[in-house]
């Protein structure tokens, strides 16, 4: 990659901070609240007000519809035609193809009043790190968004340019499932072709530690029906003679586990790729107390997930199950679903 010196960039971020922070209080200030059709209006400006940021430094950005909210996408060459353009292209340089993937939408704002400001009127406050944001979006997902915006920003305005070729994507339907994503990427499957995918939707390790997440236990879900009687029934009368559906739903998920926490569905361990010796060195060098933990949430100790396994490994890859009306579970990072 070309090799650009970093420190010039630093000081610039650091000097366009107050412009950077306002700039994020605009985005913050549209209600771009995916759930609600009444906020329709909202997360199309909110989509607008992306791409004509991503425009006015230097990338080639568009609104593109779907059969909800919109996507944005956006691209910039980079340095110029020496920079690898991505796979199958005719160059092949060290610089990469980066995908950044982000989204612009928020969760609804209820209940307002326990809110001590407007939730769409962002402020500084000072709390016990230090100064922070408060608004709905600061954290998940626009402050996020809007930080490697800032840094492509810092950067081109010191070296002119980026150092490689970059494509954004942004969605605003995350919060409500993004029943479009999955759809729109197939569509635009080469398009969005790159070396790699930054994700700006995690989390950091402590508040005074950034992280890198590498992977994700993904999310299966699965609707189970149970069929009993046509009406409700008397509990004095046919509480022996009829099963409650209640009562066999539960013990259908009292069944996911065995008594050590291992999950029970055949096969499902069958592709789940083991946490390997020096990811675990690296998890165990982090310090992490599992007794304060559990402590800061009112348990003596981790009360889920497999025996054998220490409270990070249980977090971070080892399955555990969910029910929020239907029936789901976590399954590790690995496995194919």
């Amino acid at each position: 990659m070309t090799d650009l010196p970093v420190a010039a960039v630093l000081e610039r971020v650091d000097a366009d901070l107050d412009a950077s922070v306002e700039r994020l209080f605009d985005l913050l200030r549209i209600p771009s609240v995916s759930t609600d059709p009444a906020f329709k209006e909202h997360v199309q400006r909110a989509a607008q007000w992306m791409a004509d940021e991503l425009a006015g430094i230097g990338f080639t950005a568009s609104v593109r519809p779907t059969a909800g909210h919109p996507m944005v996408v956006a691209h910039h060459p980079g340095p110029g035609p020496d920079t690898n353009t991505g796979p199958g292209t005719d160059t092949d340089t060290a610089a990469p193809h980066l995908l950044y993937y982000g989204h612009y939408d928020v969760q609804p704002a209820d209940p307002l009043d326990l809110w001590n400001t407007g939730p769409f009127e962002p402020v500084l406050v000072d709390a016990e790190r230090g100064r922070r944001i408060v608004a709905r979006g600061a954290v998940d997902d626009k402050g996020q968004v809007m930080t490697w915006v800032e840094a492509f920003r810092a950067w081109r305005g010191v070296h002119g340019t980026l150092p490689c070729r970059i494509t954004v994507l942004l969605e605003g339907e995350e919060e409500c499932g993004s029943p479009s994503f999955d759809p729109f990427v197939a569509a635009n499957a080469t398009e969005l072709k790159a070396d790699a995918c930054v994700v700006c939707d995690t989390g950091m390790w402590s508040v005074d530690q950034p992280a890198i997440t590498y992977s994700l236990r993904g999310l299966v879900y699965q609707e189970v029906t149970v069929r009993g009687p046509d009406r409700d029934l008397h509990s004095g009368m046919y509480g022996g003679v009829v099963v409650n559906p209640l009562n066999l739903l539960s013990r259908i998920i009292g069944e996911l586990h065995d008594d050590r926490g291992r999950v029970r569905i055949p096969h499902f361990y069958d592709d789940v790729i083991p946490v390997g010796a020096n990811e675990k060195a690296q998890w165990d060098a982090l310090g992490y107390d599992e007794k304060q933990a559990m402590a800061e949430i009112g348990l003596p100790s981790a009360a889920g997930g497999e025996a054998g396994y220490s409270a990070l490994e249980r977090q971070w890859a080892r399955p555990t199950c969910d029910v929020n009306g239907i029936l789901g579970g976590y399954v590790e990072a690995g496995a194919k679903t």
